[in-house]
C-alpha cells in the first residue's frame, strides 16, 4: 500500500509536471527541442505509464490550445511537421501549375506570329525554272533558292505563301489554277490544315499579258473569294518580281508597312501647319515662319491669301508664291461637290 501511494503521488506530481511543461512549451518564446529531446532517450516503464496518462489528459484538457499551436508550427518552416509540409508545398505547387498554363497559352497564342519559321531566301518551285520574274532589278537584289518540297510557287515563311499565274496560260489552261488550289490546301509544306483553319496569307500573283483582260480579272477574283486567297496583280513580270522581293523585305515587319501605308501623323500643332503651308509650290518653311508671324494664325493666313490682300508686304514672298497659295485657298475643298452661292 505503501508502495500504490508513492506511485500514486508521483504519477499526480508527473502529470502536474507535464501540464506545466506544456504551458511552456506553447509559449512563442520557448524553443521546441527540449520535449523532443527527452521524447527520444530511453523511457522506463513507470514514465510510460506518465506519459500516457498525461497525453490523454492533455487531449481532453487542452484540444484548442493543441490546434491553435499546429497553426502556429505550420507557419514556421524550422519546424514544419510532416503534414504541414505537405501543406506548404501543395500552395508554392499551384502557383507553379499557373504560370506554367499561362506560357503555355502565350505560346498557343503568339507562338505563330513570334517564332515564324522563315527562310534566309525565297524558296521557288522547280516548276518555275526560266520565269522571267526572277530576272526583275529586285529579285536580282534578293536571295532565292529552289526548293522542291514546298507546294506554292514562292514560298516566303510559313504564313506568306504565293501562287503565280500568267493569263495567258490560263485561257489555254483554266483548270490549271484550280489544280494548284487543291494541291495547296494540304498545306504549306508537307500536308497539314486546311486553308480555312490556319492563319497563313495565301497571295494569287496574276501577271497580265494579254488584252481585254476585264474578265479573267473577275473571273480569278471570284474564285480568289471563295477559296480565301489574296490577289494581286501585276502589269509586268518585272512587277510581279518587284511584289515578291518586298513579300521577303517586309515578311515581318508588320508594323513598318502599317505605318509607310498610314504614314506618320504629327502630333505638334506647329509641325502640322508647318507640314501643310509647305505642300503649297514654291513655299518653304522660313516662308511659312514670315507667314505665321505676320499673320498671326493659320485663319488668317488663308483669309488674306484667298483675298490677296496684305501679303505681298512680307518678305519672301513673291507675286509666284502668292498666286499659289490664292489658288489653293480658292479652290473648292471637295472637287466633285457644287457649291451654291448662299
Amino acid at each position: 500500500m505503501s508502495e500504490g501511494k508513492e506511485i500514486d503521488s508521483s504519477s499526480f506530481a508527473s502529470i502536474l509536471a507535464g501540464l506545466q511543461k506544456m504551458r511552456d512549451s506553447y509559449e512563442p518564446v520557448v524553443p521546441q527541442k527540449r520535449p523532443i529531446e527527452r521524447d527520444l532517450e530511453p523511457k522506463t516503464p513507470s514514465e510510460s505509464t506518465s506519459n500516457v496518462s498525461k497525453s490523454n489528459s492533455q487531449a481532453r484538457s487542452i484540444p484548442t490550445t493543441v490546434r491553435s499551436s499546429s497553426t502556429s508550427i505550420s507557419g514556421n518552416r524550422s519546424t514544419l511537421t510532416s503534414h504541414s509540409a505537405s501543406v506548404v508545398s501543395n500552395e508554392i505547387s499551384r502557383p507553379r501549375e499557373q504560370t506554367s498554363s499561362s506560357r503555355s497559352h502565350d505560346r498557343s497564342g503568339h507562338h505563330r506570329r513570334q517564332g515564324v519559321q522563315t527562310y534566309t531566301s525565297v524558296q521557288v518551285a522547280n516548276s518555275q525554272k526560266g520565269n522571267p520574274l526572277l530576272e526583275s532589278p529586285l529579285m536580282k537584289q534578293t536571295p532565292w533558292t529552289y526548293n522542291g518540297q514546298i507546294l506554292s510557287d514562292y514560298y516566303i515563311n510559313a504564313t506568306l505563301q504565293v501562287l503565280f499565274l500568267s493569263l495567258k496560260y490560263h485561257k489555254l489552261r483554266p483548270e490549271y489554277v484550280w489544280r494548284r488550289i487543291e494541291k495547296l490546301k494540304g498545306g504549306s509544306v508537307t500536308g497539314g490544315d486546311s486553308l480555312v483553319s490556319d492563319q497563313a496569307l495565301r497571295v494569287l500573283l496574276v501577271v497580265v499579258d494579254i488584252d481585254s483582260p476585264q474578265e479573267a480579272i473577275r473571273h480569278l477574283l471570284g474564285i480568289c473569294m471563295k477559296q480565301d486567297l489574296s490577289m494581286v496583280v501585276a502589269w509586268s513580270f518585272e512587277e510581279a518580281g518587284n511584289y515578291l522581293a518586298y513579300f521577303k523585305q517586309n515578311e515581318l515587319a508588320t508594323s513598318k508597312i502599317a505605318s509607310s501605308i498610314q504614314g506618320v501623323k504629327k502630333g505638334d500643332y506647329n509641325l502640322n501647319i508647318v507640314s501643310t503651308l509647305t505642300s503649297v509650290r514654291a513655299v518653304n518653311k522660313t516662308d511659312v515662319a514670315h507667314l505665321l508671324a505676320n499673320c498671326k494664325s493659320f485663319k488668317n493666313v488663308v483669309l488674306q491669301a484667298a483675298l490677296g490682300d496684305g501679303l505681298g508686304d512680307i518678305p519672301g514672298l513673291g507675286d509666284r508664291k502668292i498666286q499659289n497659295l490664292k489658288a489653293v485657298f480658292s479652290e473648292p475643298f471637295v472637287f466633285n461637290k457644287d457649291y451654291q452661292d448662299t
